[in-house]
């Protein structure tokens, strides 16, 4: 394991890592601003609109059906055209679309909104992990990579505390209309934000060899090759997993606490939003402990298991609104904490030509799948279980499974270049 300095890290961060870092950051912050809205309305949309929590989990199935195809899509084109265009224009486009919710005539139109608002996003993922991977030194790059996880509760957390005082005055609809200060953002990023150098430098190779270049269905191809069919496997299963069991849970749990606690809407809202403020602690602390302590994949078997013991403690002990807040933050902290790993971990499995490829296949779909599957079946079985049996069978056997799946592959250690350990 490498050692931390901070002197050594600022060095080494001055400049484009820095930039890079920074601009992700702010990006995958704003995104996740945008689509935790969604959550937060939907005490809300289904009071307007009479709908049930199973009308609601087939929104969420099909945006994330469709988000799982462009996500890949959006990973392809980022290693054929480069990291800038994808970044700039998913994040516009995507909080355009979320913006237009508070214009929403009916249910119908709603859930078109937000099923192709939510793929766009997701298009972000693959590409500003692999954009800030390829930009940060490699002494640091999983505790630069593991911040940037951050803007995921950081976006969670400002939602929330600009949602509940304009949900309480104004109602659902107009939680919305903040997501349309990201359009002049993104169209300001699109003139200064440099492109990936290691990205540049592969593509003026070729240019300089005359090699053509390569199909995407060969990148795909390739990651089923024998050298890395293990690795992809095991990765999607890991992300599936977990992908699986957050979004069992996580956009249900306003509804949660509304009608198991018996909290307002709104103080529902602030409870989630301050105790995924608190769960940053879990983010850094994965980082550190993974780049500095043992190594990223221990990490996530450690953080998933820890993860899964928190969430039993938030479903069955809490009795007052303090205990929640403590019980949420610290299942937020490892639950949610082990992305802040688990993302620089995918990224050193795969070469710089597939890279944002390999995120998106094995890392992005896989937590798609599981965000496909497991909204309906806990949605389902919510009436027949009960809140709490419903939500630990989502979470638990899932976070169990993908911390075996991470025990099962090679522990490399952390520092290395990231050609070099993907290789």
């Amino acid at each position: 394991m490498s050692s931390l300095s901070v002197k050594d890290f600022a060095a080494q961060m001055r400049g484009y890592p820095l930039l890079i870092f920074c601009v992700c950051l702010l990006g995958w912050t704003l995104t996740n601003f945008d689509q935790s809205l969604f959550g937060y309305a939907i005490p809300g949309i289904r009071q307007e609109f009479g709908k049930s929590l199973g009308d609601i989990g087939w929104i969420l199935t099909a945006s994330f059906v469709l988000a799982s195809i462009f996500a890949v899509v959006m990973g392809i084109l980022a290693d054929r055209y480069g990291r800038k265009i994808i970044f700039v224009v998913t994040l516009g486009m995507s909080a355009f679309l979320v913006g237009l919710h508070f214009w929403v005539p009916d249910f119908m139109t709603l859930a078109v909104l937000r099923t192709i608002g939510f793929a766009v996003s997701i298009g972000l993922a693959p590409i500003v992990v692999t954009y800030t991977s390829e930009a940060a030194p490699a002494r640091y790059r999983g505790l630069v990579t593991g911040f940037l996880q951050c803007g995921f509760p950081i976006g969670w957390f400002l939602a929330a505390m600009i949602a509940a005082p304009i949900m309480a005055a104004y109602g659902w609809r107009a939680i919305f209309l903040p997501a349309l200060v990201v359009i002049p953002i993104a169209i300001i990023l699109s003139r200064f934000l440099p492109e990936s150098r290691r990205f540049e430098e592969q593509r003026q190779a070729k240019v300089d060899s005359g090699q053509k270049a390569e199909p995407w269905q060969a990148r795909v191809k390739t990651l089923f090759a024998p050298n890395m069919r293990r690795r992809t496997i095991l990765c999607f299963t890991i992300f599936f997993m977990m992908g699986g069991a957050y979004a069992g849970t996580a956009f249900y749990f306003p509804s949660f606490f509304n009608e198991v606690r018996g909290y307002s809407p709104e103080t529902a809202t602030r409870l989630v939003g301050i105790s995924y403020g608190i769960g940053i602690v879990g983010y850094i602390g994965s980082s550190l402990v993974g780049e500095f302590v043992t190594t990223r994949r221990n990490t996530i078997v450690i953080w998933l298991w820890l993860g899964a013991l928190a969430m039993c403690g938030l479903i069955w002990i809490p009795t007052t609104y303090a205990g929640d807040v403590m019980w949420f933050s610290l299942m937020a902290a490892f639950f949610y904490g082990a992305n802040a790993v688990m993302g620089t971990f995918l990224t050193e499995q795969f070469p710089t030509h597939m890279r944002a490829t390999g995120a998106a296949i094995a890392g992005t779909l896989g937590i798609n799948v599981g965000h496909i599957v497991f909204p309906l079946l806990v949605a389902w079985a919510i009436e027949p279980l009960g809140w709490e049996w419903a939500f630990a069978l989502a979470t638990v056997p899932p976070l169990f499974i993908g911390g075996l799946a991470a025990l099962a592959m090679e522990n490399k250690a952390s520092g290395l270049d990231i050609d070099e350990i993907s290789e």
